[in-house]
């Protein structure tokens, strides 16, 4: 057995490196991972601020539930001004608040889609849905 390893040793080292097929990544397989990095890159970069402002809308209806209001006008006033504190009122107005009255307070939902383009007409839509009720 000894004799095979040390034969075998005398063959490549005279020889140098083998010359075998080596691994590793073409240039067309470099090309098309880029591709679809690159397109993943641009689809997380118009995904991420949709989820950012409704983050911020989800914090704009827990206020209102921990708070309390008498009229539908005092639930505007208060969703106008925390839209400006929060920076997002160029993406939401409080007209757009579907505001109910219920029993003991009002009901305040407001569903939307949000829009990301990412090449041409080809854009990318995410449903979002909130609703909390504010005691009177």
């Amino acid at each position: 057995m000894d004799k095979g390893v040390s034969q075998e040793m005398k063959q490549t080292a005279g020889r140098g490196v083998s010359r075998g097929r080596q691994g590793g990544m073409s240039l067309v397989g470099l090309i098309i991972a880029a591709i679809v990095l690159g397109f993943a890159a641009l689809v997380v970069m118009q995904i991420v601020p949709l989820y950012i402002a409704d983050q911020k809308l989800t914090t704009i209806f827990k206020s209102l539930e921990e708070e309390s209001a008498g009229s539908p006008a005092e639930i505007r006033r208060k969703i106008d001004r925390q839209l400006d504190i929060n920076e997002i009122d160029d993406h939401f107005d409080s007209k757009d608040f579907e505001i109910r009255p219920v029993r003991g307070g009002h009901n305040v939902v407001y569903n939307y889609d949000g829009r990301a383009t990412l090449l041409g007409n080809l854009s990318l839509v995410a449903e979002f849905r909130h609703q909390t009720r504010v005691r009177n």
